[in-house]
């Protein structure tokens, strides 16, 4: 099913998909880093980048990590804190990624059950202050739609063409 809803304002861009597996396991595709290595990427032609590790300490305060590679073969990576985990419904985690420089946002992730599975829904915010951010984050309705094939049809990124 395709990306639900897309929004953007001043301070956050908002998307939303309906996934067809439980909060749970959504949250836990979220999370485990063996599955985000899995899901997070795209590759083959108008690929652009790809995790190639993932760390998580899933606690308030806890420290997150992911590395990875672009499809020029740089390395990037993205880091940040966990300031609210409630499994399978919230977390809320800090951004700071190697592109944009010491610029932290905040990544709500929200997981609302449904009568065909979750509603996962990402607001992105933090914005505001740096409008020229907004660029780099457009692509959360494709990342979004990652999970989903990793859920509903086991695809994952070597799958990807």
């Amino acid at each position: 099913m395709a990306t639900l809803h897309r929004a953007q304002d001043a301070d956050s861009m908002v998307s939303e998909i309906q996934i067809a597996a439980p909060p749970e396991r959504v949250f836990h595709a979220l999370t485990d880093p063996q599955q985000v290595v899995q899901w997070w990427g795209g590759q083959g032609a108008g690929a652009t980048f790809r995790c190639t590790e993932f760390a998580a300490d899933l606690r308030v305060g806890g420290n997150w990590r992911s590395v990875g590679v672009t499809s020029e073969g740089h390395r990037f990576e993205i880091a940040g804190q966990y300031l609210e985990v409630d499994p399978p419904r919230l977390l809320v985690q800090t951004w700071v990624s190697s592109w944009t420089g010491d610029i932290q946002t905040t990544v709500r992730w929200e997981s609302e059950p449904t009568s065909q599975g979750t509603l996962l829904r990402i607001r992105h915010s933090g914005l505001a202050a740096h409008p020229e951010l907004a660029n780099s984050y457009r692509g959360w309705p494709r990342i979004l739609g990652w999970i989903q094939r990793l859920l509903e049809h086991g695809e994952t990124v070597d799958d990807r063409k």
